[in-house]
């Protein structure tokens, strides 16, 4: 894939991809579902290490369609009730990320953490399997769960008391952390939703054409 992606195009997929996690942590919490297709891409890009090319961390542009397809509708002005939840979880992704950013002992913590589950996804040949999922999770739960202010998920008790429920959920929140990374070294700000919202919505249609084409 040629796609010549600038800087804005960058930020339009690290939302997108914040918003992914932001959804499937939504479901869960309110529904007790997930689509481990839309999980998947986002448990590599934490797997994936280090790279300037953020298709190559996450894939293929096809693998973030729900992300994108809600930063369309959310710049657009549509389903606002989704729109406050969604943009809830981004902000703590986006705080949460700043803190670790200056917080060195966890920052060396994950990455000799990620590097064990790393060879655990390749004995298990999967990035999805249950028992990375729970690694990453424990991770998760270890370290960033400890920074505050903490990332409060809204939902029915009944899902969120379930173990593997739980587990999916903090891999979630650890990869809209990762996205939010990509975010900020892109050149993204809080304020850039406020007064860039048309060329982040230009930017995102931009993407989703190139999709539909590739």
């Amino acid at each position: 894939m040629n796609f010549p992606m600038d800087a804005l195009h960058r930020k339009a997929l690290a939302l997108a991809a914040m918003l992914q996690a932001g959804r499937i942590v939504d479901n869960i919490a309110r529904h007790g579902r997930c689509d481990i297709e839309d999980l998947s891409p986002l448990v590599d890009s934490i797997l994936a290490r280090e790279s300037d090319n953020m298709l190559q961390i996450y894939g293929s542009l096809n693998r973030l369609a729900v992300g994108l397809h809600l930063v369309q509708e959310l710049l657009s002005g549509h389903k606002a009730e989704l729109a406050r939840r969604l943009m809830r979880y981004t902000a703590g992704m986006i705080t949460l990320e700043k803190k670790l950013a200056r917080d060195q002992p966890m920052l060396e913590r994950l990455a000799e953490e990620m590097q064990r589950i790393r060879r655990q996804a390749e004995y298990f040949g999967q990035s999805t399997h249950e028992n990375v999922l729970a690694s990453l999770a424990a991770l998760y739960g270890e370290t960033l769960s400890t920074l505050r202010p903490r990332i409060i998920v809204h939902g029915k008790a009944e899902h969120l008391r379930q173990k593997s429920n739980t587990n999916m959920i903090r891999v979630a929140l650890l990869a809209g952390i990762r996205a939010a990374h990509l975010w900020r070294h892109a050149g993204g700000h809080p304020l850039f939703l406020i007064f860039r919202r048309r060329a982040l919505l230009r930017a995102c249609n931009e993407l989703l054409e190139h999709r539909d084409q590739a």
